[in-house]
């Protein structure tokens, strides 16, 4: 270890290399400014052979190298490299992430340094998954009517999961399914909680954290939006998640609409994107005004 803050990319085998590619063009492109060791995440590569393309594409940025097994989802890899890792700070992007503005990482150590600051995130949102499975079922809800049209609302919010894409009877069905888990373990709109496509925090502090099982897909969405997910737990311990602009604003949640950074305006002050930002910036106005009020409800601003 050189620097005391690691870059943790994730590189899944099963993702191909395209997702990686892009990455490391934006990471060389777009300096971090600030000193670090970059970390490659790698998981579900089964020997040589298919880590090859992937190291010889990065051999000159000379990366530290973790192996985990292709089993949760990316914030049980992250967990297995901080323990794995000795950096005082760790900033995670995840396979789909591309970095857009110079002095990325600058900002976001800017705003940790705050020592009422737990983590950093580029990106973060208020979307509830409780409130937006009773709209769906036609329920009273937090939303209170502000995710508009639902023909238009449903078919833009399955745009953004790489799920197989469901008819809106089928959709209700699952969320109907999932209603009772919802109820208990995610909180209503607002629900605020940093996105984990890329977010700083310290190593000591994110395993003192209570992670849970991470065995599957619901398991981290608890962790990154329930009750007791990453950030609600930060501000129980009387820390803040902020979400950092690329004017090098850091804000905290009950602040987050005021910035263009996720599902808001145009995106302009973005930090980091992924293929959820990515989904926001090609769609139609639909779209956008789906997932802008999805995000936001009555602060939503669509571009």
């Amino acid at each position: 270890m050189s620097a005391s803050t690691a870059v943790v990319h994730l590189a899944r085998h099963a993702n191909g290399t395209a997702p990686f590619d892009a990455f490391l063009a934006s990471y060389r492109s777009r300096a971090a400014e600030c000193e670090h060791d970059l970390v490659l995440l790698l998981k579900g590569f089964a020997d040589d052979r298919s880590r090859a393309p992937y190291l010889e594409r990065c051999a000159d940025l000379a990366p530290v190298r973790i192996e985990v097994p292709d089993t949760g989802l990316d914030l049980a890899a992250y967990f297995a490299a901080a323990a794995q890792l000795e950096h005082e700070r760790l900033c995670f992007v995840n396979s789909f992430s591309e970095i857009l503005a110079p002095g990325w990482l600058r900002l976001l150590g800017a705003a940790l340094d705050d020592p009422r600051a737990g983590a950093a995130g580029a990106t973060g949102s208020w979307a509830s998954h409780r409130s937006l499975a009773l709209s769906l079922l036609r329920l009273p809800n937090g939303y209170h009517g502000s995710l508009g049209d639902r023909s238009r609302m449903a078919p833009a919010l399955r745009s953004t999961s790489t799920a197989p894409k469901l008819s809106r009877p089928r959709w209700a069905v699952r969320a109907a399914t999932d209603l009772s888990s919802d109820i208990v373990t995610f909180p209503g709109f607002p629900a605020p909680h940093l996105r984990t496509n890329a977010f700083l925090i310290g190593r000591r502090l994110l395993l003192s954290l209570n992670a849970g099982s991470l065995a599957g897909k619901r398991s981290s969405y608890r962790l990154e939006a329930g009750h007791r997910s990453l950030t609600a737990q930060l501000r129980r311990r009387g820390l803040d998640a902020v979400v950092v602009s690329r004017d090098g604003s850091a804000r905290s949640p009950n602040a987050w609409p005021d910035g263009d950074v996720f599902w808001q305006g145009s995106q302009e002050q973005l930090l980091v994107g992924d293929n959820q930002t990515r989904t926001y910036q090609r769609g139609g106005a639909d779209v956008r005004e789906a997932l802008a009020r999805y995000a936001w409800g009555p602060r939503a601003r669509p571009g």
